[in-house]
């Protein structure tokens, strides 16, 4: 045999290969966002059936809702009842109903590491009774990194939303 056949032969095999891979890792990738997708959508249908039961017990109309999840599977749900002027915040263990006029501030923070690396992305509600934080993110990130910006990108979002509901005069 040539040399030529033989690597013929061995870069057939890693074509093989290759092919193998990329198919194995597209089904696999396909049911992961699938579970994901899923499972995104239950911590949010779960929170809202516990914002929804606070709207009844508080007899609130919230007709704007948004959901977050952060980067440990958690959710947060945040939800506006524009005619009673009450902002409604609900994590896991945790429903939060401030009046829009008791919200002074929201911020989002984060612990900058070195090499361009984020942790603790969270939000900074201040209310006038209290300061309340809510976890974005927990792990660390690169700064630039797609779910890094992404977490930011949806903690900005968050306080946007409750700064252009809450604090008259500003737009987020």
């Amino acid at each position: 045999m040539s040399f030529t056949k033989i690597l013929e032969y061995i870069l057939f095999i890693a074509l093989i290969l290759l092919t193998l891979f990329n198919f194995y890792s597209l089904t696999v990738g396909r049911k992961k966002k699938k579970r994901g997708e899923t499972d995104f959508r239950k911590i949010l249908a779960n929170l809202e059936n516990k914002t929804f039961e606070e709207m009844k017990k508080n007899h609130l109309d919230f007709g704007e809702k948004h959901g977050y999840i952060n980067d440990s599977g958690q959710g947060i749900f945040l939800a506006f009842d524009q005619k009673k002027k009450m902002l409604g915040i609900t994590i896991l263990e945790e429903f939060y109903l401030i009046p829009y006029d008791e919200v002074l501030s929201c911020e989002v923070k984060n612990d900058t590491l070195p090499k361009d690396k984020i942790t603790n992305i969270r939000v900074e509600l201040e209310t006038k009774d209290s300061q309340i934080s809510f976890a974005f993110g927990k792990k660390v990130w690169k700064e630039k990194s797609h779910l890094g910006t992404f977490l930011l990108s949806d903690a900005k979002e968050f306080c946007a939303f409750v700064t252009s509901h809450c604090i008259p005069g500003q737009k987020g």
